[in-house]
């Protein structure tokens, strides 16, 4: 008897302990997230990301060797406990927060009826981007066939109806032997796609939580980060934040569309563009735009893209509007952690006016 009641006594006391354990930590995250906020709201936006976040990000031997940028940030590493005075029991994680308004928004893909111009366009973005990417087991890339089988699937799953993506879809979710419902409707998550013909099968991971050559969660989301206030529905790379081969790489996304001989006159330089825009003169720490007409003019002004036309502000921003954000602690072997999605909206001087949370998890 006395052995059983010692034996559940300790499981109670553990019990206790890791409900204590697990309330410090949530509430140490929450500060946590609330001071990222304060800083994306408060900072200035290249101060914050470039002196703030990337020397707590990258000044760590775990991550020596590794493709971490602001962009695309390395999985969180643990700091060492006491980091921060008010919390000195807890172990905090370095923040991973990173601009996603260059993402392709698979959402887009259910807007466009097959085989319109929009439609066309879209879909070649979406093979440019994936036949770049490779499965965990590092196998060649993905077959032309392949992707667009699964571009297909996704319209069939997120459109509003039972017909099929022209010749290439079959609407795949008619004849296949599923134990879940087909959708029909926009995507809420990113990891839903999982669920979706032809993705899981890929190889190809849904996050950087598996070391590999590239995850959809790198170049897709499911926000409408593509901003509509200059009349330009795509994407947009922030060019203070992104690193020389983070601009050539999203401008070779639009290669080859129908849409515009301008617009690929001006792509047919994305190497000549990259190096332009992130070029460091004498004296200088670190090259930041404040708006989009400087970016126009730095090209303008180089002789290596003095003649591409005036399309800049088609593709690049110099201050983002769309963030991803994960934050985690820990206290005696208990994790606590955020995610969330939030939006910014800018005054006419770049400065936030508000911010809106999209997404927010607790767990």
């Amino acid at each position: 008897f006395m052995t059983e009641f010692s034996f559940e006594t300790k499981l109670e006391t553990r019990g206790i302990q890791n409900y204590q354990a697990s309330f410090k930590a949530r509430n140490a995250v929450k500060s946590m997230f609330k001071a990222v906020l304060e800083g994306l709201k408060g900072q200035n936006e290249v101060k914050f990301f470039r002196v703030y976040l990337q020397g707590l990000q990258y000044n760590f031997s775990e991550f020596s060797g590794k493709d971490c940028t602001l962009l695309n940030p390395c999985k969180p590493v643990k700091l060492i406990a006491g980091v921060i005075a008010d919390f000195p029991d807890v172990i905090f994680y370095t923040p991973y927060i990173r601009p996603i308004d260059h993402l392709f928004n698979l959402n887009r893909i259910r807007k466009n009826n097959p085989g319109t111009p929009e439609d066309l366009d879209l879909h070649n973005q979406f093979v440019n981007i994936l036949k770049n990417m490779k499965s965990l087991s590092g196998q060649v890339s993905l077959g032309i066939s392949s992707i667009d089988r699964i571009y297909a699937a996704l319209f069939d799953w997120t459109d509003g109806d039972q017909e099929p993506y022209e010749m290439i879809g079959i609407e795949h979710y008619q004849d296949l032997q599923t134990e879940y419902e087909i959708k029909n409707q926009k995507l809420d998550k990113l990891s839903e796609i999982l669920l979706i013909d032809g993705i899981a099968e890929s190889g190809i991971p849904l996050d950087n939580s598996q070391s590999g050559p590239g995850n959809w969660k790198k170049y897709f989301t499911v926000f409408p980060v593509e901003n509509r206030a200059d009349g330009f529905e795509q994407p947009r790379i922030n060019v203070n934040l992104a690193t020389e081969n983070e601009i050539v790489d999203f401008l070779m996304q639009f290669e080859n569309q129908a849409d515009s001989s301008t617009s690929q006159t001006f792509i047919a330089k994305a190497i000549e563009i990259g190096s332009t825009l992130k070029l460091i003169t004498s004296g200088e720490k670190g090259k930041t735009y404040n708006s989009s007409s400087e970016i126009q003019k730095s090209l303008d002004s180089s002789p290596a893209t003095s003649d591409l036309p005036v399309v800049a502000k088609q593709f690049f921003i110099p201050y983002s509007n769309w963030y991803e954000i994960n934050l985690k602690t820990e206290i005696d072997n208990v994790q606590a952690e955020v995610n969330a999605f939030v939006s910014v909206v800018r005054n006419p001087d770049h400065t936030v006016e508000k911010l809106i949370i999209h997404e927010f998890l607790l767990r």
